[in-house]
């Protein structure tokens, strides 16, 4: 929450310079930010806080040691969306027996923009988190 206040102050700083050549930028960070935000709301709606949160693990992975273990590539935010569609059992993930439940209703676009959510919060420096662990 911190980060998405600290991001929307530096987009509103950077927006009221008015430089022609920020422009772009300053578009791109405006979209960034509505991205994080769709995220955010979706993360909330799906409660996916029953098992994630951003500095703490609770039944799975923090934001910060899941961000610690994949960059915020689309080839990992695709993948990591469709683990959370379809889910993993317990021991056929990285993350030792801990389960990923499926979320089947969730569109892939929809997913892709919790993902993108989780992905913004900086990397947790004291992965790996529950590689093979019971």
């Amino acid at each position: 929450m911190r980060l998405l206040g600290s991001f929307l102050i530096i987009t509103v700083t950077l927006a009221s310079c008015g430089s022609p050549s920020g422009d772009s930028k300053t578009a791109e960070k405006k979209q960034d930010v509505k991205e994080l935000a769709k995220g955010k709301a979706l993360f909330e709606r799906e409660d996916c806080g029953g098992c994630h949160a951003e500095t703490s693990a609770i039944i799975g992975p923090s934001f910060g040691q899941i961000a610690a273990e994949y960059e915020s590539s689309e080839a990992n935010i695709s993948h990591l969306a469709h683990v959370a569609i379809v889910g993993v059992k317990p021991y056929e993930g990285i993350w030792g027996s801990r389960e990923m439940t499926p979320h089947p209703h969730l569109k892939q676009e929809d997913a892709e923009a919790i993902i993108k959510y989780m992905l913004s919060f900086p990397a947790d420096p004291h992965k790996p988190f529950l590689h093979n662990t019971k």
